[in-house]
Order: structure tokens, then C-alpha cells, then sequence
């Protein structure tokens, strides 16, 4: 329309060569698995053909479209609870959180089993139509543990975590103190979350584990980290959060 090049709709049809046809749904209530992968295929294109700031600015846009999504309908999770009206199959949330679902799920996994899990799966049901536990199961074998968890809550509920949180240096103790509280009204989210303490060179990144309302971790540290203290630093996880030095 505008003359220039509709770059990223070419990807996303191309991707729904392998995700979408060569292997399609068994039912519509989970279009999640051609849109949400064609979705997410067109950001790493993205991250590969612009780089790494351009894929995170990708995510953010997909973020805000999730939110008006789930404004619009805040009890509609990413799976159709037996769709009875085809005209409301498509929705942002097949496409954009979809897509986060994903990528959530590479950073669960770690990206060399995803990525293994995503051939086995091609190559099992290429020219087959598939549900979402299918594709569960393929990736769990991957992984080597349940993923039952992780697909039950970014699936089959609607919403995202709201945590809100800091941390401070115990010098006493030689740790870091890091306190989360997850404020959505819904019930808690099981979230891996990484930290990143100090930068450049020194920088390291902890893994945490929040299943609770309310948690505190604490951390061995030597000294004090300065201001360099981050939740998410590689945006891996579909939440609002707040935190900050206290």
C-alpha cells in the first residue's frame, strides 16, 4: 500500500510452510500452533537480519498488542475454550503471545534442546495435523522434565505476572537480598527468572525460582554490586515488573 516491502508478512507466510501446513492443528481452539510460530519464526528473522535490539523492540510491540488483546477480552486465554463462532479464531493472542509463548519456552529449555525439540517436532508430524499436549510431549522429551506446568499457565490462562520488588546488599552477611512479590489478582505464576549482578566483565547471571506470592533470595556476594542489579536482563519472561534498589 505504502510501496514499500511487506517484509515481515512474507516471512510470517513463509514460516506457515512448516508450521501452519506441512504440519497443521487438529482443531481450531489450538491455531496458537500455526500463528504463535509463524509469529515468532518472523522475530528471529528479525533478530537475524537486524540484530539482537530489534528482535527485544519486536517482543515489546508484541507485549503491547498481548495487553490491548487481553483488555478487550481479560478472561480469554491463548487456546479456545470450544470456539462456537469461527470468526473469532484469530485474535492477537494466537499471534503475539503466542509467539512469547515460545520464546518463553526456549528460555526454559535453554536454546540448543529447543531448538532440538523443534526438529524432532517438524519431523514427526510433518504432513500430520497435531494438538498442543503432542507438541508438548516432543519438547518435554527434549527437555527432560514436565512441561505440563508451563503450558497449563501460558495457555490455558488468560493474563501475564505484575511482580513488584528490590534488592540491597547485606554487608554482614556477604549477600545480596532480593525480596518479589507477584501482585496480579490471579492466582501465582510459576516463573525462572534470571538476575544479572554487576557488568561488563564481572557481570553473572543467577537463576531464580518464584513459585509463591511472596519470596526472598538470598545470594553469596563478596561485595557490593553497585547500581548494576537486573531482573530479566535478556527478556525472557511476559510480565510487568518493578524493580529497584532498596
Amino acid at each position: 500500500m505504502n510501496g514499500k516491502p511487506a517484509t515481515n508478512l512474507v516471512i510470517h507466510e513463509i514460516a506457515h510452510q512448516w508450521f501452519g501446513d506441512a504440519i497443521t492443528e487438529k482443531d481450531w481452539d489450538e491455531v496458537w500452533l500455526s500463528e504463535g510460530f509463524a509469529t515468532y519464526f518472523t522475530l528471529l528473522a528479525t533478530e537475524h537480519y537486524e540484530g539482537r535490539d530489534a528482535f527485544v523492540a519486536g517482543l515489546g510491540r508484541a507485549k503491547e498488542a498481548v495487553a490491548a488483546a487481553q483488555k478487550q477480552a481479560p478472561e480469554q486465554p491463548i487456546i479456545h475454550r470450544n470456539l462456537g463462532e469461527m470468526s473469532k479464531v484469530l485474535n492477537r493472542l494466537v499471534y503475539q503471545k503466542g509467539a512469547w509463548v515460545l520464546h518463553m519456552l526456549r528460555g526454559e529449555m535453554g536454546t540448543e534442546p529447543f531448538w532440538a525439540g523443534i526438529r524432532d517436532y517438524y519431523a514427526q508430524y510433518r504432513d500430520r495435523n497435531v494438538s498442543t499436549d503432542e507438541f508438548r510431549a516432543v519438547m518435554e522429551r527434549r527437555h527432560g522434565r514436565n512441561l505440563q506446568w508451563f503450558f497449563d499457565q501460558w495457555l490455558h490462562r488468560p493474563g501475564w505476572p505484575v511482580l513488584e520488588g528490590g534488592w540491597r546488599y547485606d554487608a554482614a552477611s556477604k549477600k545480596l537480598v532480593v525480596e518479589l512479590e507477584q501482585r496480579q489478582a490471579a492466582e501465582v505464576y510459576r516463573l525462572p527468572l534470571e538476575l544479572a549482578i554487576g557488568s561488563g566483565d564481572s557481570r553473572r547471571i543467577e537463576r531464580l525460582e518464584m513459585n509463591e506470592k511472596r519470596q526472598r533470595f538470598e545470594i553469596a556476594l563478596e561485595k557490593a554490586p553497585g547500581p548494576a542489579v537486573v531482573l530479566d536482563p535478556n527478556v525472557w519472561m511476559l510480565m510487568d515488573a518493578r524493580f529497584e534498589a532498596r
